[in-house]
């Protein structure tokens, strides 16, 4: 039996031989270092990176939230209490365009009910029950032109009563410009303005509002009519008729006197 050299040449010629096999069956340094108990080396893979660099930015985004939260937590009550104000703002404001919109309505009603059958009364309850709304300025624009219709009918008939309506037909008017109103309700003030002036005998006052009626409104339902009149009133003859009006005495006629052979009224007893 032939015993194994152990000259330094035969070493070296093992462990050449050695390497040679195990890279002809397949074993690399990782496999190696797994016997021997080394870490292993893993190939980076481009998959793997990405999920490395996905963890990396969501750890950082854990980090960047838990810094927020740890900035916000001292403040978290007066943050809760804001919001709370807010939803209580937010329900009140509903609250009150409910209420509004709902007195809005009533006092539509209100104004209808005044309007048709007449109730001055009515009108006036609408005035100071509703202010502000629509329907309180078109109760102003019809307790004017009701005392503008019978101020114009008393004017032939008893000027010491006419004067007075026509006057508070004239103040109704120029308070409803005043709140600068718009549209037809101003377009109608206007008119309705110049109109009380013309028959309280200011004849300048009148043609400066039947002009401005023309030129404001052009396409208006009275600008026809307010041209006309404007153009009446600048002749001389509108002013002699206005100066011989104003001089005439305007009163009531006498009434009746009272039939002496009639029954007086009595109470239903019999009489002596």
């Amino acid at each position: 039996m032939k015993k194994r050299s152990t000259r330094p040449g035969d070493t070296r010629n093992h462990d050449v031989r050695f390497s040679e096999r195990q890279v002809a069956r397949g074993d690399d340094d990782d496999n190696l270092a797994t016997r021997e108990g080394r870490p292993v080396r893993l190939p980076l893979r481009e998959d793997g990176a990405d999920d490395v660099a996905e963890e990396l930015e969501g750890n950082a985004l854990a980090d960047g939230i838990g810094s927020v939260i740890d900035a916000v937590r001292p403040h978290l009550r007066a943050i809760f209490m804001g919001l709370a104000g807010l939803f209580l703002a937010a329900i009140a404001w509903m609250w009150m365009n409910q209420q509004q919109a709902a007195l809005k309505a009533k006092s539509w009603d209100d104004y209808l009910f005044a309007v048709n059958p007449y109730d001055p009364a009515g009108l006036a309850d609408v005035v100071t029950q509703h202010p502000g709304t629509p329907a309180a300025e078109w109760a102003r624009l019809i307790q004017a032109e009701q005392a503008l219709n019978e101020g114009t009918q008393l004017l032939f008939v008893d000027r010491d009563r006419a004067t007075p309506r026509l006057q508070t037909a004239a103040d109704g008017y120029s308070e409803l410009l005043v709140r600068r109103q718009k549209g037809l309700i101003a377009e109608r003030a206007t008119f309705g303005l110049a109109k009380a002036n013309e028959s309280l005998g200011r004849i300048d006052e009148a043609k400066q509002g039947y002009d401005a009626v023309a030129s404001d409104y052009p396409d208006g339902t009275l600008t026809a009519l307010a041209r006309q009149r404007s153009k009446f009133l600048s002749g001389d003859s509108a002013r002699e008729w206005y100066d011989w009006f104003a001089s005439q005495k305007m009163t009531p006629p006498p009434t009746a006197p009272a039939d002496p052979s009639a029954a007086p009224a009595t109470d239903g007893l019999p009489q002596e």
